[in-house]
């Protein structure tokens, strides 16, 4: 007789393990850098120019020189890799080839201290969820 978890019991597990993750990665509950900057970069960035990574239809072209990320071009919309699911949160459909100002935007500064301009974005997340749990 084979003893294992129940399939219910076993989908809660992956849930709350899911769930400890996002509240260990705020990043995860905000997602508003990804909503708030445009994303522009040296467009040798893009997959097809040497070593670029970033796959080209996601982007757009700012200048002969300059590329951004669709959906930031004006900086207050969100990215068009910018996902998010009820269970997984506010997550980067390309993490592993995002470009350059994704990679050096952190919470924390490189001497360790909090990124000011993080810590502002992650209180207007915190604001939205209050207001959609007051006023669903």
């Amino acid at each position: 007789m084979r003893v294992g978890r129940h399939p219910v019991a076993q989908n809660n597990v992956l849930n709350q393990s899911k769930r400890s993750e996002m509240t260990s990665n705020p990043c995860f509950e905000c997602g508003q850098c990804c909503q708030h900057f445009r994303v522009s970069f040296y467009h040798g960035e893009i997959a097809g120019n040497d070593a670029g990574v970033v796959p080209a239809q996601l982007t757009s072209k700012l200048t002969p020189h300059l590329a951004c990320m669709k959906g930031t071009e004006k900086g207050g919309a969100p990215c068009i890799a910018l996902k998010h699911t009820k269970e997984e949160g506010w997550r980067c459909s390309i993490y592993e080839d995002r470009p350059s100002p994704c990679r050096e935007f952190n919470i924390l500064n490189k001497d360790g201290t909090p990124n000011p301009e993080c810590q502002k974005l992650q209180e207007v997340a915190k604001q939205r969820r209050l207001s959609s749990v007051i006023d669903p």
